[in-house]
């Protein structure tokens, strides 16, 4: 079967909140790993620890949590690092806001190419750079000027937008039935966005190989292809260090999902938030240098990913064989992700 198997055992009684709940992997074919405990992982949670872990930290609510992920898949570095690091990892959702980027509603009229903007000669106090794919960086580090898009933002009425050229593009954008969008009919403007702050941090929700989180020093305007990451308790180059080192990495392919079309993962607005990094407050300076590279593989470390990856390592405090490991165990996840996929 081109699917992974669970087998889930449930019996009837009346259990305390200190009745455990046992993850068993198997690490080879199915009898032998019965009879063999050596092949085979046990880990066994108290219904409490499996309940608080589920519920939303600020609202207390029952959202779930990532059994298979955590205590199926993940290898044993990454329970190793929660036990023996953990008071150095925080959640993000603690140290900084995380939300979807941009929703338009309508991209083919917000996101302009330079043809189209001269097409109509729209001012630039209603346009600004926008980023709607991660395709459109090859470094961490992204440069405004470079991108193909930009997002037409404006907050005014028709009557102030007399003899500009941007009304004259709202008008013939009517005429094709823009304005007619489910997503864009509520607003009192439909081409209005309304006002958002730039963003300095984003990483994409679809993930291939590598899990990219880009840096604008300047900010910027992110699309829906993003969740953005804005705090003012850490420095944001330092953070956005680590959410690209490789136990970052480590921690997104634990948790994310990772059943869409060519071996894609895909991570949620809330389970961003919910994943834990290494606290960026332990941190020394960061050279910003090695984010400018576009050699980023996480499968083929290079050497500016390794530099990056030691600032982390030191501050967490890993041994030599630590930190293979956690090499080793992301590139077992990331190459079993992208074989299942092509074994379908």
């Amino acid at each position: 079967a081109a699917i992974n198997t669970l087998i889930s055992v449930i019996r009837k009684g009346a259990q305390g909140e200190d009745a455990e709940t046992r993850f068993v992997s198997l690490r080879d074919k199915f009898e032998p790993a019965l009879s063999d405990a050596g092949r085979r992982r046990e880990i066994a949670k108290p219904r409490s620890a499996l309940q608080q872990a589920g519920r939303n930290p600020q609202t207390g609510k029952w959202v779930g949590d990532k059994w298979g992920g955590k205590y199926l898949r993940a290898p044993n570095i990454y329970h190793h690092i929660l036990a023996a690091y953990g008071d150095k990892l925080v959640r993000l959702g603690d140290i900084a806001t995380v939300r979807l980027g941009v929703m338009t509603g309508a991209n083919a009229f917000f996101y302009l190419r330079r043809d189209r903007i001269a097409e109509w000669a729209i001012e630039d106090e209603f346009l600004a750079p926008v980023m709607t794919s991660p395709k459109e960086s090859r470094s961490i580090i992204v440069d405004p000027a470079t991108l193909p898009y930009r997002i037409f933002l404006c907050h005014k009425d028709k009557a102030d937008l007399k003899g500009t050229g941007a009304l004259s593009y709202i008008e013939w954008a009517e005429t094709q039935g823009y304005h007619l969008g489910r997503s864009v009919a509520s607003r009192r403007r439909w081409w209005d966005l309304g006002k958002r702050e730039l963003a300095q941090l984003a990483i994409g929700y679809l993930i291939d190989t590598t899990a990219r989180t880009f840096f604008v020093k300047s900010g910027l305007y992110f699309g829906d292809n993003f969740q953005t990451i804005e705090s003012g308790a850490v420095s944001l180059i330092q953070l956005g260090a680590v959410v690209n080192s490789t136990i970052s990495q480590l921690m997104f392919n634990v948790e994310g999902r990772a059943n869409f079309g060519g071996g894609l993962m895909k991570i949620q607005t809330y389970e961003i938030r919910n994943l834990s990094f290494v606290d960026p407050a332990f941190l020394g300076g960061i050279d910003e240098a090695p984010l400018h590279s576009a050699d980023w593989n996480v499968l083929h470390p290079s050497p500016e990913r390794r530099m990056i990856d030691d600032v982390v390592f030191d501050a967490l405090g890993l041994t030599q064989g630590e930190r293979d490991a956690v090499y080793e165990a992301v590139t077992a996840l990331v190459s079993g992700r992208k074989r299942r996929a092509r074994s379908v």
